[in-house]
């Protein structure tokens, strides 16, 4: 009976007892250096990624003077006289949470060729979401949700859609050699600056075009990716990848669209010759669906690469290698009722692939970017296999204390290599430039800006030039609090 009400009695200390920590804790462990996504989009092959995160401060011992071996011992630290209760806050330890609340608002001016009406339209939006972080010396992860509804109006239409962006990422040093790094992000918007202004960043075998315009569209988008890093020795690595993406087009999606899946991967080794300069090659295979089997393509990859530092704050970093890509087509030659005759079309050739990227770091908070990208790829799914060209700038920087600016832009030309579609192609530029101001106090942020897509595709319907563009605002509230020590 003693037992039993010594154990609830723990138990009552431990629920009642405040939880304490000894430091604050950032989200900033959660991208170590190294580490190439921008934006949620990969870009490449990078050195290994490595990071550090604090242990935290260890209990005091007890003050012999004060208390001996055989006097009482502290309740959570000493389990040879009751059970350990230390469990919580084990569990919390190192570990943050963030909360957080958006409304915004954004008209938007829609214009196309022949057959294509000019509009107004108004897109209001409230959100909220969640990110729990942990950081330890061996294993760092965050998991972040946002949901919220979105209100579309126009002369011809009214419509409400639930918009949700759901996140994961780990970071495991799981033996003193290996590095596991597992990633996935999940995307569903009317939103159609959305993807631009989430994903915008340089191309990799498993992620699609950032931006494809279709009025009125709900977009429905998954990318994952699992990086797997072995250390040879102190200048050499060798990086396992593996990848799947999806891209779905809902609600106001022409039929003749396809949705499509990738699945990617490959294996690279790395040697760095100094602190300044790294280099090395490797093999990438990605397979591509659209419309369910309507159209595939295989694509591999024999690729060098080379990162160069001209400071800490500038780098510069290139790729290139030969594809050889096959491609499989069923063509419909007759169609009779709710069946048709396909034929089977293959195809294969080679090209040359490459890519640059430079980035200069000026401040923390004032930085520039470029990337040129040139493969074989998935295109947005919207013409199957194309051969892609992109360029993107990026650039940031601090007005004053209060204020900040942020800009970028994307051209790119999807050219399809599918047999179906061989004479289809999308051009497209995307470009967004903000402002963005502390209210209130830090946990406060106020967001405006504008931005544009303009697009000259044919791939449903007769060749067309859409364009539209959009001035927005958006309001923010973040609260970030530790718990654990």
């Amino acid at each position: 009976m003693k037992r039993q009400h010594g154990l609830i009695l723990a138990t009552v200390a431990l629920l009642c007892g405040p939880m304490a920590w000894s430091q604050s804790f950032t989200n900033s462990a959660l991208n170590p250096p190294g580490d190439s996504q921008q934006n949620g989009l990969p870009a490449g092959p990078q050195p290994l990624a490595t990071y550090s995160a604090q242990n935290g401060s260890q209990d005091n011992p007890q003050d012999s003077s004060q208390q001996g071996s055989s006097g009482p011992q502290e309740l959570f630290t000493h389990p040879e006289q009751l059970p350990p209760l230390n469990l919580f806050r084990e569990v919390t330890s190192h570990t943050g949470v963030t909360f957080n609340t958006t409304v915004g608002d954004l008209v938007q001016y829609n214009s196309g060729g022949s057959g294509y009406s000019r509009y107004w339209s108004n897109l209001s939006s409230a959100s909220a979401g969640v990110n729990i972080f942990q950081s330890r010396s061996d294993l760092v992860w965050n998991l972040t949700y946002t949901g919220g509804l979105s209100q579309s109006t126009a002369a011809s239409y009214n419509y409400s859609n639930l918009n949700q962006f759901a996140a994961a990422r780990i970071v495991w040093r799981f033996a003193k050699r290996w590095q596991l790094r597992i990633k996935d992000s999940f995307l569903y918007s009317d939103d159609p600056f959305q993807p631009f202004l989430t994903y915008l960043g340089n191309p990799a075998p498993n992620n699609p075009n950032p931006a494809i315009y279709l009025p009125q569209n709900v977009l429905e988008q998954n990318q994952g990716d699992v990086d797997l890093t072995y250390l040879l020795g102190k200048h050499d690595t060798l990086n396992f990848i593996g990848g799947e993406s999806f891209q779905h087009y809902l609600r106001g999606a022409p039929s003749s669209l396809w949705n499509s899946t990738t699945y990617t991967g490959g294996a690279f080794y790395q040697h760095n010759f100094s602190a300044r300069l790294a280099a090395g090659g490797g093999y990438t295979f990605t397979a591509l669906d659209f419309g369910h089997g309507a159209s595939r393509a295989g694509v591999q990859m024999l690729e060098g690469f080379a990162a160069y530092s001209f400071s800490p704050r500038t780098t510069l970093s290139g790729w290139v290698g030969p594809e050889l890509t096959n491609t499989k087509d069923a063509v419909p030659i007759f169609c009779l009722g709710n069946g048709c005759l396909y034929e089977i079309l293959h195809n294969h050739f080679v090209n040359l692939a490459e890519g640059a990227t430079f980035r200069w770091q000026a401040s923390s908070s004032n930085s520039f970017g470029l990337d040129f990208s040139h493969q074989v790829t998935n295109g947005g799914g919207v013409l199957g296999a194309v051969n892609y060209y992109q360029v993107a700038a990026t650039y940031s920087r601090p007005l004053t204390r209060a204020w900040s600016l942020g800009a970028g832009y994307v051209y790119s030309s999807s050219l399809s290599v599918s047999g179906f579609r061989a004479d289809q192609y999308l051009y497209g530029s995307q470009g967004t430039v903000g402002v963005s101001r502390r209210v209130f106090n830090d946990a406060w942020t106020l967001n405006a800006y504008y931005a544009f897509i303009h697009q000259s595709q044919n791939y449903f319907g007769l060749p067309a030039t859409l364009t539209t563009s959009g001035l927005g605002f958006t309001l923010r509230y973040v609260w970030d609090h530790p718990f654990g020590r």
